[in-house]
């Protein structure tokens, strides 16, 4: 094979492999459920990450009967299913919201993967 032939086989099987490895690890050796990761985030900041949420709802809603503490001020719940190149993790992602200061600030964060009951 020529060096030409190696250096692009290279340049396709290095960047596949690694994303396969990630991906891997994004799957199976991630805790099954992750609390308060995006405390302090921006809805801005986790949209960008995420997209738009699949579900939007007015008040703070409840993850499986459970409440997140009481917060003053207006509280919105969002709620995300990352998929996609980027999130080989997959799962559902709740985020609960607080307006301060003309923005939505993240309080509280649920992220759990696929299969797991509540």
């Amino acid at each position: 094979m020529t060096r030409r032939k190696l250096a692009v086989a290279a340049v396709v099987v290095v960047p596949v492999v690694a994303y396969a490895i990630w991906a891997g690890y994004a799957r199976c050796c991630r805790t099954a459920v992750q609390g308060d990761t995006y405390v302090g985030w921006t809805e801005a900041e986790v949209c960008g990450t995420y997209g738009t949420p699949d579900k939007d709802w007015p008040g703070c809603q409840p993850l499986a009967l459970r409440m997140p503490p009481p917060h003053p001020g207006t509280i919105r719940t969002l709620v995300f299913h990352p998929r996609g190149l980027f999130h080989p993790e997959g799962g559902t992602l709740w985020v609960w919201v607080v307006e301060r200061d003309g923005q939505w600030v993240c309080y509280r964060s649920c992220w759990f993967a696929d299969g797991v009951q509540f």
